[in-house]
């Protein structure tokens, strides 16, 4: 390009302008969502904690009793409460 110690005059306001199309472009790259400036983001409500209806408690019932025969069909499970006790 030329000699090291060439000076190069850039107007400020294009410096900023080369700077904030800069930033823009490395958002994008980045995949950060940008806002306008007039956009203001507000806070989420919080979740609720999630409660148990009777309903799912009949799920998660019979789901117990499917895992206690898919156990019972499989000879090489142990419980946990059974090996237990036979150690004690």
């Amino acid at each position: 390009m030329g000699e090291e110690d060439t000076l190069i005059y850039i107007p400020s306001s294009m410096l900023c302008e080369y700077l904030s199309a800069a930033d823009s472009q490395e958002e994008q790259a980045l995949g950060k969502q940008v806002f306008a400036k007039e956009v203001k983001k507000r806070k989420r409500s919080e979740t609720p904690p999630e409660e148990i209806r009777p309903d799912d408690e009949a799920g998660y019932a019979e789901e117990e009793m499917r895992a206690a025969k898919r156990a019972d069909r499989d000879s090489d499970y142990q419980d946990e409460l059974s090996t237990k006790n036979l150690s004690d």
